[in-house]
């Protein structure tokens, strides 16, 4: 399969990088009016080159002035290599070591220098020139790598340029065309009759006409209409590529440049960002903690905060964990770099790579339990982030995919590592996916019956408390799977019992106050002499003169009824229990005796007529001791 390969053309302001790309192309990339009046680019332009081995790759030619370094560096945010051009009579310029550093910073696998405009320099200069190179280029992804001396003037060197550029693409390993789409946007237009077209060079996957597509961070599904490669209709486009692809039913307006197209589900919009950050030695001020700059993340660019977290500094050539809280979403995954620069100075000062995507901002509160797992991540230790990030206090089982989507290990790597943790016994599994810290899990079961016990005598009258109620009081987050299972056990441990849709613990005794105490005597002395005849918390109020809160003789009645002194029948009314189990004997020898218990057997049987004895039957029916038949009640099978 044909890789393609994308070659950033970098270097100081007119030192030749267009005349370079032309003499390799033959396509003049300043097609801006303005462009050709001034002698300079202003924007990025792109260049088809297939070279006589079958190779093809597109030639990004940025700007070299500092004062268009937000398109320079959005030029060769996508770039496989770069090829750095250096002027022979000039030598090395102040945007010629900020490149290197920004296509260092973007990850550049290869690349090698030209050094330009050699028709008009001596011989002696050429070598000072070469000198220069050397000493910029240690400690970069260009120490050492081959200068090839160049005339756009009388095309000395342009073979050897090609043979560098096939050997330095021979090199390089193909983009992931298996991994799903995505595709940073840096030119957008419309077309009268045709819609929008957004282009951009892919970072990964492949795309077939009428794929679904999604809009990020605007979240705006849409399809490839059709696709475009270096202005040649194709059916697909895979990673590595320049792409044109015309949006469907999509406005020219909803599309800005800074955008991503991405496979529905792969990525996500986040104003978050957990990163590897270094900082420049030439910069001339430290970073300091929460000071605002520019992000350059793919072709966004993003006001940003930096939040330190681990020290409130770092110094000109340090290296530290940090989190970007952003102005505006971005569409960012693990392992994506950045570039960023002052605020209001263009020039760059630092960089790195996105290392997570968080769920939730930084707390100083938590950096015992953060900052282990970030550091794991930071020097890409699958089994030491794993390690630390199920330690660090997490809510909710977490799958391998989206553990692969937060920190950029392949799914394959994270599924075996966490399957060795499931057999080791660090980690639970569970059913639909995902995995918790056993030790966590176990920590949280353990401190349920605390928790229950803690509500249960804040109020002396509640018998049982809800599943929520408890894991609001012990984790608001807690996932509510993981949190059913600890219940479902604690259960099962005989620690908890099921009450009317709530829990208690079994043999918990909590002492009333003696106010208390005496008002739910009074209401089961009440109950006794009612006998059968059920009542409610009003018959009590009223017959007490309304000297007691009504709501409170009803809460005693509950109270009783949780304690299984009384029953509540379908009406709200109560009985006493040992007078519900009376009731059931006497209705049970009229049945043994007719077969059959009618309404007309109420009065004989239980002192009252059909409105005070319906309900009671009713209730008698929902309990399954009796069940209807015709018209009266039989008893049901084990009644």
């Amino acid at each position: 399969m044909s890789k393609f390969v994308t070659v950033g053309i970098a270097g100081h302001v007119d030192h030749g990088k267009t005349s370079l790309v032309r003499c390799l192309t033959g396509i003049d990339t300043d097609r801006l009016r303005i462009e050709k009046e001034r002698g300079l680019s202003i924007e990025s332009g792109i260049a088809p080159l297939e070279l006589s081995s079958g190779q093809r790759m597109a030639m990004v030619d940025v700007p070299g002035h500092t004062d268009f370094l937000k398109n320079t560096i959005r030029g060769l945010s996508s770039v496989d290599v770069g090829i750095l051009v250096v002027a022979a009579d000039d030598g090395v310029m102040p945007q010629t070591l900020e490149h290197i550093q920004i296509l260092d910073f973007f990850g550049a696998k290869g690349g090698f220098i030209v050094l330009s405009k050699v028709d008009l320099v001596d011989d002696e200069t050429l070598e000072l020139a070469e000198l220069e190179i050397a000493e910029l280029t240690e400690g970069t992804f260009l120490e050492e790598k081959p200068v090839v001396s160049f005339s756009s003037m009388d095309q000395r060197g342009i073979e050897a340029v090609r043979a560098e550029i096939d050997a330095m693409a021979e090199s390089v390993d193909a983009r992931n065309v298996l991994a799903p789409f995505r595709c940073w946007i840096d030119q957008v237009k419309g077309f009268a009759g045709f819609g929008t077209v957004a282009s951009g060079t892919i970072l990964s996957g492949t795309l077939w006409q009428d794929d679904p597509l999604q809009l990020l961070p605007s979240g705006l599904d849409t399809r490839a209409r059709s696709i475009e490669t270096h202005h040649e209709k194709n059916s697909e486009a895979r990673a590595g590529q320049r792409v044109g692809i015309n949006l469907h039913r999509v406005p020219l307006k909803e599309v800005n440049r800074g955008m991503v197209l991405a496979a529905p589900g792969c990525v996500e919009a986040t104003f978050l960002l957990n990163v590897d950050l270094r900082v420049l030695d030439r910069t001339q001020r430290p970073i300091k903690n929460r000071q605002r700059i520019k992000l350059y993340l793919g072709t966004s660019v993003i006001n940003t905060r930096i939040i330190l977290l681990e020290k409130e500094k770092l110094t000109p050539g340090e290296r530290g964990l940090a989190q970007f809280r952003l102005m505006k979403p971005v569409a960012a995954l693990p392992g994506d770099p950045f570039v960023i620069c002052l605020l209001n100075i263009q020039t760059v000062i630092g960089g790195g790579k996105v290392i997570e995507i968080p769920r939730e901002k930084y707390r100083q509160a938590k950096a015992s339990t953060t900052i282990p797992y970030l550091r794991a991540l930071q020097e890409d230790d699958l089994k030491g982030f794993v390690g630390h990030f199920f330690a660090a206090g997490r809510s909710r089982p977490l799958t391998s995919g989206e553990l692969s989507k937060e920190t950029g290990f392949s799914v394959a790597e994270v599924e075996a590592e966490l399957r060795t943790r499931i057999r080791d016994g660090q980690l639970l599994s569970f059913k639909g996916g995902g995995v918790f810290s056993k030790t966590l899990y176990q920590e949280l079961k353990e401190q349920l019956p605390e928790v229950l016990e803690e509500i249960l005598r804040e109020d002396a009258l509640k018998m049982s408390a809800t599943a929520e109620e408890i894991r609001r009081q012990l984790a608001p987050s807690l996932d509510q799977a993981l949190f059913q299972r600890m219940l479902a056990e604690l259960c099962n441990e005989q620690k908890f019992q099921k009450n009317d849709g709530g829990f208690r613990i079994q043999n918990l005794s909590v002492r009333l106050p003696q106010e208390k105490e005496k008002l739910v005597q009074l209401c089961l002395d009440y109950a006794r002499k009612s006998n059968f005849i059920p009542f409610s918390s009003d018959t009590i109020w009223k017959l007490n003169e309304k000297k007691f809160d009504k709501k409170e003789i009803q809460r005693m009645l509950i109270y009783l009824r949780d304690n299984r002194e009384l029953v509540r029948i379908n009406d709200g009314r109560f009985l006493t229990t040992s007078a519900f189990e009376e009731m059931k004997k006497k209705i049970r020898h009229v049945i043994a005796e007719k077969g059959v218990f009618t309404l007309g057997d109420l009065r004989g049987t239980l002192g009252y007529g059909r409105s005070v004895g319906v309900p009671v039957l009713e209730y008698l029916d929902s309990v399954g001791f009796t069940r209807r038949k015709e018209n009266g009640r039989v008893l049901k099978a084990g009644g």
